[in-house]
């Protein structure tokens, strides 16, 4: 599954992810309009407080299973890592997706 792919391959395209997971969930939660068109989802940068909150969740969310990958890299010596590495980075990928859907959702 992972044959040929170096440790510091993993932690970048980790790292990567949750980058981007973090850049989305707070575009879309951050407010950068006065007004805003009346319907649901609202659009991103309107002012819709539970967006806050749940950008909130997915943030922490997203940096636990980011530091579990990056510890399974650096924990399991050898080839021993993969199938907790791709378990955990296919479980990053997941949660970025469906934070990103949760927290354009979130106020409705």
């Amino acid at each position: 599954m992972l044959a040929g792919v170096r440790p510091w391959q993993v932690v970048a395209v980790a790292t990567a992810v949750a980058v981007l997971a973090w850049s989305g969930f707070w575009y879309l939660a951050v407010p950068r309009f006065d007004v805003c068109p009346a319907v649901h989802p609202a659009p991103a940068g309107c002012r819709v407080d539970a967006r806050i909150s749940a950008a909130w969740l997915w943030t922490t969310i997203v940096a636990v299973l980011y530091v579990a990958v990056v510890v399974a890299v650096r924990v399991r010596p050898g080839g021993q890592y993969r199938r907790s590495v791709a378990l955990g980075t296919v479980a990053l990928g997941v949660a970025t997706l469906y934070g990103l859907w949760t927290v354009w959702q979130a106020g409705g």
